[in-house]
């Protein structure tokens, strides 16, 4: 008799692996497009900040909105080639652009801090720090979600370590100098609090996105096993 292919397998045609051929494609497609937005958001911050940039925030709703399909179209090719055809090399690769966005992250929230202590910059200056720190954050979730059982405590750690940072420059800021302008602190206590706080929920691993984790499994639940 003739052995009928399972639901969770894609029959060979003509010796070719089709399940391998899906997970390498999935895998580049992805992997370029993830790339491409990634690069494309850090040459956006890198405009943000450059020195004297007058026009530094034309066309940031556009370019935040082009940047943000690529990687919403990267993350749910990588989410079917992870979680669809088990590709184990792309759970490893995720992992490390995990710790890279990290990475990049606590740059970018050194280089606040920078500007904060400064206090050169405006208000619509600092809406774009702060909306740019909940982005990285953001990117930094959807990686984390994309890998089952993906531990996110340790990527708490940093970030909590330049929290304490920014309080100590708080405090010599607004108390050890005479030139501080006090209205400016908001933004200080804004970016802190939100830092800290988004910083808390992930060490603490209290599940806040265990309902939104057992949704994409179901997605991929198939006779009653989760594709791993």
């Amino acid at each position: 008799m003739t052995k009928q292919p399972s639901n969770n397998e894609i029959p060979h045609k003509n010796g070719v692996d089709m399940r391998g051929l899906l997970s390498l494609a999935t895998l580049l497609v992805s992997l370029g497009a993830l790339t491409l937005s990634m690069g494309g958001a850090a040459k956006l911050i890198i405009d943000v900040f450059k020195e004297g940039l007058n026009n530094g925030l034309d066309g940031l709703l556009i370019k935040s909105v082009v940047l943000g399909f690529a990687f919403l179209f990267g993350w749910v090719v990588a989410l079917t080639s992870i979680r669809a055809f088990g590709n184990l090399i792309y759970s490893i690769i995720i992992k490390i652009y995990a710790w890279v966005c990290l990475g990049a992250v606590s740059i970018l929230y050194i280089k606040i801090l920078e500007k904060l202590f400064k206090q050169n910059y405006d208000w619509m200056h600092f809406w774009a720090y702060l909306i740019m720190l909940l982005s990285g954050l953001f990117v930094l979730i959807c990686l984390h979600l994309l890998v089952a059982n993906h531990d996110l405590r340790p990527f708490a750690i940093i970030p909590l370590i330049i929290s304490v940072l920014q309080l100590f420059l708080i405090i010599y800021r607004y108390v050890f100098t005479e030139d501080a302008k006090g209205l400016l602190v908001v933004c200080d206590f804004a970016i802190f609090i939100t830092m800290i706080s988004i910083s808390a929920l992930m060490l603490m691993h209290i599940g806040i996105l265990s309902p939104l984790r057992e949704w994409i499994d179901g997605l991929f639940i198939s006779n009653g096993e989760k594709t791993e």
